[in-house]
């Protein structure tokens, strides 16, 4: 009394196709996914806190190394340096508001700052330091803490948004055959 299956080479060859083709492809599909959206997430974070646009600080965030079935990891580069504060009035609602000796620049102000247009036609937000050599320097808004803070707290929760962004993306290869 024995049984016969049929199609039981079919399935093993899909199987294997799966395991060789779709299953790297849609690692690399969650990585790229939950990596862009890390970087959404902090940027917009951080972009919110300091109180300029958020394309202000995306421009700071950038996937150089995008994953591939071969090689399933994304590098993420971002820029962590001060920003000069004349990039806060890129928003609309920003102004400068001048005061008995203080600047305002949106919710920052810089004691003894003015606006000047240097020789390269740029315009930068300065401010007078008092030293004898360089006294004259360009306001800027720290980023480095922020950035870091951001994409670190991003960072912890990778775990849990990388398992449910390969479940969907799994999901997603098993419905379409």
């Amino acid at each position: 009394m024995g049984v016969k299956i049929t199609g039981l080479k079919e399935l093993e060859a899909n199987i294997q196709q799966l395991v060789r083709q779709k299953i790297p492809t849609a690692t690399a599909k969650a990585i790229k996914t939950v990596g862009k959206q890390a970087m959404r997430k902090a940027t917009k974070s951080v972009a919110q806190q300091i109180g300029v646009p958020v394309k202000t600080v995306r421009g700071r965030a950038k996937m150089t190394k995008e994953p591939t079935k071969q090689s399933p990891k994304a590098i993420i580069r971002v820029n962590r340096t001060h920003m000069p504060l004349i990039r806060v009035l890129e928003g609309k609602r920003n102004r400068i508001v001048a005061s008995s000796g203080v600047l305002r620049v949106g919710r920052h102000s810089v004691a003894r700052g003015f606006k000047q247009t240097l020789k390269n036609g740029r315009t930068h937000i300065m401010f007078r330091q008092g030293k004898q050599r360089y006294g004259i320097d360009v306001a800027k808004v720290p980023l480095s803490t922020p950035l870091t803070q951001a994409f670190n707290q991003e960072l912890s929760q990778y775990p849990e948004q990388m398992k449910q962004e390969l479940i969907n993306q799994l999901t997603f290869v098993f419905r379409r055959k």
